[in-house]
């Protein structure tokens, strides 16, 4: 399933998580869509497909104490508009 995660962190903490991001290692059943980083905001976003919880958990935990991380199931509109309902 695709995800996509973004973060706000704490102006003071930037640099902590920007270090965080260099080193972070997605999990290995992960598969890693892209990553950006929103200028001047604070927020960083993760695109990324991922098969259970337990994986979403092991991508936000090192990031916890610096912010609050937001993951929403994610689908192309191209694919959500022939969706009937």
């Amino acid at each position: 399933m695709l995800f996509v995660l973004w973060y706000e962190f704490k102006p003071e903490a930037t640099h902590q998580v920007v270090e965080l991001w260099k080193h972070f290692k997605f999990p290995p059943e992960v598969k890693v869509i892209h990553r950006y980083l929103l200028i001047g905001r604070h927020i960083s976003v993760a695109i990324f497909e991922a098969n259970d919880e337990e994986s979403l958990i092991r991508i936000v935990g090192p990031f916890a104490n610096f912010g609050v991380a937001h993951i929403a199931p994610a689908m192309s509109l191209e694919e959500a508009v022939r969706v009937h309902w």
